[in-house]
């Protein structure tokens, strides 16, 4: 395939040096169209137009000017700091991200390079690199997401809490603070901590949830997928600071707090289309009382 050859064939492709095999293998390619559009809006950029003969004799003018003295050769220089520029501007197009952000609320399925999917959450980013995906599987996630991996190697998502690698299977992450969860729906994954000091093996059922101490709990599941894709949140034993970020993703309100440290885990759910029972449904049971401001953008809690 073409990203398995040596790179210097996309030089020879760019200065049209391919031969007729290489060429029309790299026409196969599936990226080929990718580039093929990358080169042609290249293709399109013009440069502003000056008048050549008027510049030229401003510029001499300007030379005449100036005082006799020692001749500095410019040109290499020139020319030197042409090539970098071009070479920075090439790296720049074949090697940016690409990203995809959920705000308050809203849900989204993105589709990546080689058919696999991931449905984010509300308040959710993910990045991967643009080009060359078979060389760099990797997936920067901030927030929740779902993933359905298509079977092959290099699959990782990275996280602020550690890295999760994959070989063809279903699972969920969520990484929206300092605790993070990882939840496997089918297949297995494996869970690294940023320093690899810690590691855990996850098969079908399995879920870990991992505390802002970087202590590991492991558990088990019963359900075939996350219920925050069917429209509600469900949390077992979840710390309070956990269930009011999701609350606060998922209907764009400011929770307002003090100590949530009452020894009692949330263990419950609540809907994702009605604020008044999403909040009964989580601090009503815990005893806790809230306001809501007129706007309905801010809720005080009394923890106490």
């Amino acid at each position: 395939m073409f990203e398995d050859k040596n790179d210097t064939i996309l030089a020879k492709w760019l200065a049209g040096e391919l031969t007729a095999e290489e060429q029309g293998e790299f026409e196969n390619d599936p990226e080929f169209l990718e580039y093929q559009q990358i080169v042609q809006g290249m293709n399109q950029f013009k440069k502003p137009s000056f008048d050549t003969a008027s510049l030229k004799s401003k510029v001499m003018a300007k030379i005449d000017e100036r005082p006799k003295g020692k001749v500095i050769r410019l040109r290499p220089l020139y020319y030197a700091v042409g090539v970098a520029a071009s070479i920075v501007l090439i790296i720049g197009i074949f090697f940016n991200e690409v990203s995809y952000a959920t705000a308050y609320g809203e849900q989204l399925v993105v589709t990546l390079p080689d058919g696999s999917t991931v449905q984010l959450n509300a308040g959710t980013t993910i990045a991967h690199n643009r080009f060359f995906w078979k060389n760099n599987k990797t997936v920067n996630l901030k927030g929740e997401a779902f993933f359905k991996v298509e079977k092959g190697d290099g699959f990782k998502v990275e996280t602020q809490s550690g890295t999760v690698s994959v070989l063809g299977t279903e699972f969920n992450v969520r990484a929206r603070t300092s605790n993070f969860s990882l939840t496997c729906y089918e297949g297995k994954v494996r869970f690294e901590s940023p320093n690899a000091e810690k590691e855990a093996i996850l098969k079908q059922g399995d879920a870990i949830d991992i505390d802002g101490n970087g202590v590991i709990k492991a558990k088990k599941i019963q359900s075939a997928f996350p219920s925050w894709t069917k429209g509600s949140s469900a949390f077992s034993n979840a710390d309070l600071s956990e269930v009011i970020k999701e609350l606060e993703a998922q209907y764009g309100i400011t929770i307002q707090y003090g100590t949530t440290n009452n020894g009692d885990g949330f263990t419950g759910s609540f809907v994702h289309d009605n604020l008044e029972i999403a909040l009964k449904t989580v601090f009503v049971p815990m005893g806790i009382a809230y306001e809501i401001s007129e706007d309905q953008k801010k809720v005080l809690l009394n923890t106490q």
